[in-house]
């Protein structure tokens, strides 16, 4: 990891083009054009939080229903964690070859239709099933929306806005938690967990409904030579802003030369693991602490911290819920900070929380310090992973960005593959919850080490075109 600088490579002769198309997206002032697009891609993604997070408030309940071992409940994460490996690499390379829109639709239907699934599952390995199918459509999710957020925003306001969209996933959190409090309200506790699943069904079909009007990306079909299409989508964005804003013109741009890349899955992924390989080694770094931290931390809370503190199962989605306001919290604090002061110090300063994160642990002793707690750890690793999407999104090239962010998030998800188990492991095994603290510690750390060696030898994305970034 000696140079994180992209290193030259042989790039086929497709012929080199002039364009303005990309200059022109970046110069267009904040406008409803760009906030439809922000809430359209935001929507889903609070869905696909909502999805995701359920599990926190339920895992206590369907304990006691199905008898299974904190073992076997750590493995609803780690499945979980596994199908969002799977979904993330092969719909990244689906949104890089097939375009952004389209997976968009698909993923969201994938993983709509499994969680439906879930709500009828009837034992503990049917749940584990079906939840490993829903999430290989949220890990598609992960690459498509990422991909797409920064390649429409303008550079001046592309971090703050990407991270303000990453920052609803605990939104999502916190209505899934509200979810089940509601169903618990009016339903037996057999009966509210899966209806807290079946409420999310609405709220899909509300996804794709807003979703069918998000044109294509410019930059994605610039890639693949199909420029009229993106002269036409970038033309009818400058006049419906330049009437929101009531201007006359926009300012001058210069064209940027590029060779647009067509490239198989076989020389895209040659590229990546050759020219792009420091930064896919930063994304999986990042990736699998701030993975360990925030998937760890909700199946220590659930399986340990709240059962040894006797809190009773039917307070824990009320303090999941607690726990995820303070999560949000964490992605405005990214948000406030990446184009501020950029991302490198950002990175720097969120995954050094970390430690403070998971030493919190020494002090629990009673319900409400197990709060305390958890509402730190879901803090510092919103702040964190907010961060890394940011930095993760734009270090790519347009041609194999939502692949690379696939390959990084599949590596990285291996910390939140073996957190559960071997916290729980540690906690079964000596009794301690200062053991497991200390096993946390190394567990987070990869994250500050590669945001130490991305702020000395990285790029800086503040302020600069995507293309700035990743130079031929």
């Amino acid at each position: 990891m000696k140079d994180l600088a992209p290193r030259k490579i042989t790039v086929p002769e497709t012929g080199a083009i002039s364009s303005d198309i990309q200059p022109r997206l970046d110069r267009l002032p904040w406008s409803r054009w760009h906030v439809n697009i922000v809430f359209a891609l935001g929507f889903g993604w609070l869905l696909d939080s909502l999805e995701t997070n359920i599990i926190g408030s339920i895992l206590g309940i369907l304990k006691n229903l199905w008898h299974f071992t904190p073992l076997q409940g750590s493995l609803t994460v780690s499945v979980w964690l596994m199908g969002i490996m799977i979904g993330a690499v092969v719909f990244g390379y689906l949104s890089d070859r097939s375009g952004r829109k389209k997976i968009f639709f698909v993923t969201l239907l994938w993983y709509g239709l499994f969680t439906i699934a879930c709500a009828f599952s009837n034992n503990i390995w049917v749940f584990i099933f079906l939840r490993f199918m829903a999430a290989v459509g949220i890990g598609g999710e992960y690459a498509a929306i990422s991909s797409a957020v920064v390649e429409f925003v303008p550079k001046k306001v592309r971090g703050k806005t990407d991270a303000f969209i990453m920052s609803l996933w605990p939104v999502g959190a916190v209505c899934s938690a509200l979810l089940v409090i509601s169903a618990l309200r009016f339903f037996p506790a057999e009966i509210a967990w899966r209806a807290g699943f079946l409420s999310a069904v609405g709220l899909a079909v509300f996804a794709l409904y807003i979703r069918r009007h998000l044109p294509e990306s410019p930059r994605w079909l610039m890639e693949r030579c199909r420029d009229k299409e993106a002269q036409a989508i970038v033309a009818a964005a400058e006049k419906e802003v330049m009437k929101i804003k009531g201007l006359r013109e926009l300012p001058q741009v210069q064209p940027i030369t590029f060779r647009p890349g067509v490239f198989s899955i076989w020389r895209q992924t040659k590229e990546l693991y050759g020219k792009y390989l420091a930064r896919m080694a930063l994304g999986a770094a990042l990736n699998f602490s701030q993975v360990s931290l925030g998937y760890g931390s909700i199946a220590l809370a659930s399986l340990v911290l709240f059962p040894m503190t006797h809190t009773p199962p039917e307070s824990v989605p009320f303090y999941m819920t607690t726990a995820f306001i303070f999560a949000f919290f964490g992605g405005l604090t990214s948000v406030l900070m990446v184009d501020a002061v950029g991302r490198k110090l950002t990175g720097l300063l969120s995954y050094g929380s970390y430690f403070a994160a998971v030493f919190s642990l020494l002090f629990i002793d009673t319900p409400f310090s197990a709060l305390v707690s958890l509402c730190i750890m879901q803090y510092c690793y919103t702040w964190g992973w907010v961060t890394e999407y940011v930095i993760k999104s734009e270090i790519f090239p347009t041609r194999s960005r939502a692949a690379g962010i696939g390959w990084a998030t599949f590596f990285g998800r291996t910390g939140g593959i073996i957190t559960a188990p071997v916290l729980t492991g540690v906690y079964q095994a000596t009794g301690s919850i200062t053991y497991v603290a200390y096993v946390f510690a190394v567990l987070v750390s990869p994250g500050f080490i590669a945001a130490i060696l991305w702020a000395v030898k990285g790029v800086e994305g503040k302020q600069k075109a995507l293309e700035e970034l990743t130079k031929d």
